[in-house]
Order: C-alpha cells, then structure tokens, then sequence
C-alpha cells in the first residue's frame, strides 16, 4: 500500500513537491484554494481548503489515513504543518516551535534569553507606542515575509511613514524597531531530523539596499572567507535548538559586518524562497531538498552526501534591475540558463518581493556576472 502524504499549497512554484512526491511513489493530497491551484493536476486528490484551516486540515487527515504532511517556502503554512502534525502523531516541529518560527518578536525574545547567537537590539511596539530613538534603524512587522512591510528609517522624520507601512503588513498589530546592521546578507538553507541539523548551503543575497531591502539576487555557495562560513555554521544548529526546529528544512538569514561579526537576522522553519530550496541548493550541491522535506515528513530521512560544488544562482527582472531583461535574452540559450521567464505589462519598482516581474537561473562552474553598467 502506497504511503498518504499531504501538500499544503499549489501556485505553480510548488510543482517541484508534488512532481517528486508521484517520483517516490507517493498517494498524494493537494490542500490549497482552488483559485491558482495549479498544481491540484499533479495530485491524486485534491481539497479546496485554506492552508491556515488547521483544524479542518487535521480532520482530512486523521479520516483519510495520511501518513505526513508538508509544505515549503509558505509562511502562513508553518504553523498549520505543525498543528497537524502534533494531532496526527506524523513528525514534525511542536505547533509552539512553529509559532515562534512565524513571529519575529516571539524568535527575538527566545534568542536573547537563550543567548544562541548576537542579533540586533530591538524593541516591540504597538500602534500609538513611543518610538525609541535608534538611527538607523529597521521598522517591519512582527508577522509578515517577503520583505513586506520593512523599511530603513535614518532620521525622525521617516519614521511616521515607516510606522504606517509596518502596521499594514502586520496581522497582529504589533512590529519590531531594531537596530540596523551594516553588512553583508547571507542565508544558510539546512534540513534538521530529529534534532540532528544538516548544513547545506549558504547563499550570499544582493538587495535593492535601503530603504526596502528586497532581494535582487541569490548566489550558492557564498563567496565568504572560510573561517567566517565555518563560524556560521557551528551558530545555526544552535539558532535551531534554541527555537526547538528539530525537524524540516529551515532557512535562516544573517548579516555580516565588515569586521567579520555574525548578526542573526530571522529563521524560517521552511524552505527558502526564491527558487532557493526548489533549484539553487540541489544546483549548487546536489542535493534533493523537496525529496528530503518529504522523508522527514514521512518520519523518515536519507543524510545529504557530498556537495557537488557547482556554482549556482539567479536574477531577478525589475524596474530597479531592468539591465536584467537584456541579460535574460542575450543568454537564455546559454548552456549554464537553467530556466528563465519574462512576465508582460510594465516593470515595478520593487517595494517587495511580489513586484518582481521575471528571472533567469543559472548553474556554471564559476559565478555568473551581470553588468550593470
């Protein structure tokens, strides 16, 4: 008898999980609303259900007989994979680990008090609360993704504005001050099974810089010195520990300043976006990332080998990054471009993630380059 194993989510960049769920044999239970349910065609059963119906969720499950549950890259599934899985005794992180993983003010009160690892100074604030004076300074949300909602404010003036946009990206009402950190962004992709946490990549990050801060770029492996890659990784398995993400992939982003310290920045208890944990790790190292998220789900999990050692990455098409859209077709036929897509319609100056309007994903033995010039 086929093992039962549910997906939560089904936009089209999540193909790669059912594609390789059907690869292992899987019976397979798309869970998602059915308007973009692109991938409801590559399951055997299909739920039009919202991935944050936990209980609803968890009923399916227990009636059906499914053996595991999943989800990658979606933030709002987090807490759903984990409650599920608590009710239905299938493995995975505790629903409070979860919690945690989604909530920025939750993640920074349990590093300070675990002293897991040197993070910014913050504060929490609610709407009407007095701002403390830190310049500069990162406003965001407690609660959002995809760089919705954060802003660099560097004076007075800007933090009305700032205040406002966290606020509406905000679902609990509440956002971090925190101090800003002059350096470097980078973020570490692992896969963790039973409390035994896998290093696979660290991904160095080029941004749109102040004062949004959206990424215009991801690169594997990173270009930092060795003794600073290595420090990153003996501090993330204890990031994990400390906030309990004993199982499942995690993506976790630091900056580094120019005098090589180590800032953690956020953890999320998933998958990179950004083609991250769908190409660029399995690109660069090797690795199956969606099959591994799939065993630890199922309670069962094959330990990564070697890395390949191939270099990896992508550019994303924007009006801040239109230079893009000429790269994109004066080497889309290259034999390193892996995938590419140019959407229609006019380019949008990027205040998140979603303003994005195509890409081009490369694997090569070297880092590829675009001019911007």
């Amino acid at each position: 008898m086929r093992q039962k194993l549910a997906i939560l989510g089904a936009s089209e960049p999540h193909l790669p999980l059912y594609l390789k769920a059907r690869e292992m044999g899987l019976e397979t239970y798309c869970i998602a609303w059915a308007e973009g349910a692109y991938c409801k065609d590559f399951a055997d059963h299909f739920f039009d259900i919202s991935i944050i119906e936990k209980e609803r969720i968890a009923e399916l499950c227990l009636a059906e007989k499914i053996d595991g549950i999943v989800a990658n890259a979606l933030e709002p599934a987090v807490p759903t994979v984990a409650y599920v899985a608590g009710k239905c005794r299938f493995n995975g992180i505790s629903y409070e680990a979860a919690l945690r993983a989604v909530n920025k003010k939750l993640m920074r009160q349990r590093i300070a008090l675990t002293g897991a690892c040197r993070q910014p100074a913050f504060a929490v604030l609610k709407k009407g609360d007095p701002v403390p004076e830190i310049f500069p300074s990162i406003i965001k949300p407690t609660d959002s993704s995809c760089s919705n909602g954060v802003s660099e404010v560097s004076s007075p003036q800007e933090i009305p504005a700032a205040i406002e946009r966290a606020l509406s990206a905000s679902g609990s009402g509440e956002i971090l001050v925190e101090e800003f950190i002059d350096g470097r962004e980078i973020s570490v992709e692992s896969i963790s099974f039973h409390g035994k946490h896998h290093i696979l990549a660290i991904t160095d990050k080029e941004t749109t810089g102040a004062p949004y801060f959206v990424e215009t770029a991801h690169h594997e492996p990173s270009s930092l010195p060795a003794d600073i890659q290595n420090e990153i990784r003996k501090t993330v398995p204890g990031i994990l520990d400390a906030l309990e993400l004993t199982e499942g992939a995690s993506h976790a982003e630091f900056k580094i300043t120019a005098d090589g310290k180590i800032y953690f920045i956020e953890i999320g208890a998933r998958g990179g976006g950004d083609c991250i944990s769908y190409d660029l790790v399995r690109l660069s190292t090797g690795y199956d990332f969606p099959k591994g998220m799939i065993e630890v789900a199922l309670g069962r999990f094959s330990e990564p080998g070697p890395a390949a050692g191939k270099y990896s990455g992508i550019y994303f098409l924007s009006k801040d990054t239109e230079y893009v859209r000429d790269f994109i077709e004066k080497n889309k036929d290259r034999e390193w471009a892996v995938r590419w897509e140019i959407d229609e319609g006019p380019l949008k100056p990027l205040r998140k993630s979603q303003d994005r309007s195509g890409y081009i994903i490369y694997q090569s033995d070297h880092k590829i380059t675009v001019n911007n010039g």
